[in-house]
């Protein structure tokens, strides 16, 4: 075995065991929670329950992703490496506007996209994220936009810019996944009282 062989070998063996030494911890993984309420003056149709059918809900690539996602600075982002979402993140979103709106508006009849061609919704909710994150310690930050669509002819019936920032109660990754919870929770109180004040159909 030569020379350049055996200093391979070592380097190796240098940069494994570095590589053991550095300190671990086990990833931890969250769900964002619901907020049933009271529900809002929502009236009936037809004698029925109301019906929605909510998406499609999406969010921009740099936050479709397992880890965590935080800012430090106006330009710089961070990825967690332990703390991670327990689903997938677009989904976590629907099912949890899902029940939102469900205990806002006093009916079962919600459905997630893509649903049923059979299902026929009152009304259709989308919602696109453009910033889902926040400074640890500090405060949560959601920005998008909502819009409400007629749920047979689908012709516009609102659309609203919503931007939200959520204080922290503590300066870990648990409290920063609190804040964004309630910041979704404010998202659902603003299309449910929406929903709950218009008519569907188009004129």
């Amino acid at each position: 075995m030569n020379t350049r062989h055996i200093l391979t070998i070592i380097a190796l063996t240098l940069c494994l065991a570095a590589c053991m030494g550095k300190p671990t911890r086990p990833s931890q993984f969250y769900l964002l929670s619901p907020d049933p309420v009271q529900p809002v003056a929502a009236r009936a149709t037809a004698n029925s329950p109301l019906s929605i059918g909510l998406g499609p809900v999406t969010l921009p690539e740099i936050y479709d992703r397992p880890q965590i996602v935080t800012r430090s600075g106006s330009n710089q982002i961070i990825l967690a490496q332990f703390d991670r979402w327990g689903g997938d993140l677009n989904k976590e979103l629907s099912r949890t506007l899902a029940r939102n709106l469900m205990s806002r508006l006093n009916t079962d009849s919600v459905a997630l996209y893509p649903w049923s061609g059979r299902y026929k919704p009152d009304f259709q909710v989308s919602v696109r994220f453009f910033r889902l994150d926040g400074r640890l310690d500090n405060a949560a930050m959601l920005d998008g936009v909502w819009t409400l669509l007629d749920g047979s002819k689908g012709c516009e019936l609102a659309a609203h810019h919503f931007q939200y920032q959520e204080q922290t109660s503590g300066p870990g990754y648990p409290e920063l996944v609190d804040a964004i919870s309630r910041g979704v929770a404010r998202l659902s109180d603003e299309i449910a009282g929406k929903i709950a004040a218009t008519e569907p159909g188009c004129e």
